[in-house]
């Protein structure tokens, strides 16, 4: 529940952020009062720095609260690297619509999926083969998958509790030696999805006029 919160929680203001600034952006486009590189990257620096004080907030709150085992620095990078690739998904969406309440209205259609792929709520051997792929274009796959390893790799207690820990680590196909693995699919999918949206942006600017 806490990454279903910092997934959805930093993706909705995203989102809605450049449909609303779409005209005043095109008015200074137009003028070449910048580039369009120049306006997203401008974005993309605010977004990381108010994006890992918001994630640093919560991340106190819940991880002492609820007293997790893993490293809070683990635990900070894992939520602020999920936060980022759920923006640059959710940017990609705002930069395609101009009506900010129709990409809010998509928005579920791309993130509500995540929470059946993602081998937490329904194991992967429930999905139908044909749609099990999906999984791995989910930047929430890999979040759980390191969140679960950090939290319950090194055992749970007893020998019972280890025993449902290794069944959940191993029914979301975690796998320890490939954690680096997971970091790097996170990494990939932020920078594919702002690449994408940046290169929808400018197709969007250019055709405008």
């Amino acid at each position: 529940m806490v990454i279903l919160m910092c997934m959805f929680g930093t993706a909705q203001p995203a989102l809605l952020a450049f449909p609303e600034e779409r005209p005043v952006f095109l008015r200074e486009y137009s003028t070449n009062h910048y580039s369009v590189f120049s306006y997203f990257l401008s974005r993309l620096t605010m977004e990381a720095f108010i994006t890992a004080l918001q994630i640093l907030v919560q991340a106190v709150i819940t991880y002492f609260l609820i007293e997790f085992r893993s490293e809070f620095f683990m635990y900070y990078l894992n939520m602020y690297v999920l936060a980022m690739s759920s923006t640059a998904l959710a940017v990609f969406l705002g930069c395609s619509v101009e009506d900010p309440k129709l990409g809010q209205e998509l928005l579920p259609l791309l993130f509500v999926p995540q929470m059946l792929f993602a081998g937490f709520f329904v194991a992967p051997e429930l999905i139908p083969v044909w749609l099990r792929w999906a999984r791995y274009l989910c930047s929430l796959t890999y979040s759980i998958r390191i969140a679960l390893l950090q939290e319950f790799g090194n055992g749970c207690g007893s020998e019972a509790a280890d025993m449902a820990c290794t069944q959940l680590i191993s029914n979301v196909g975690a796998v320890e030696d490939d954690s680096w693995w997971y970091w790097l699919i996170l990494a990939a999918l932020f920078a594919f999805f702002r690449l994408l949206a940046l290169f929808v942006l400018q197709r969007k600017a250019v055709k405008f006029f």
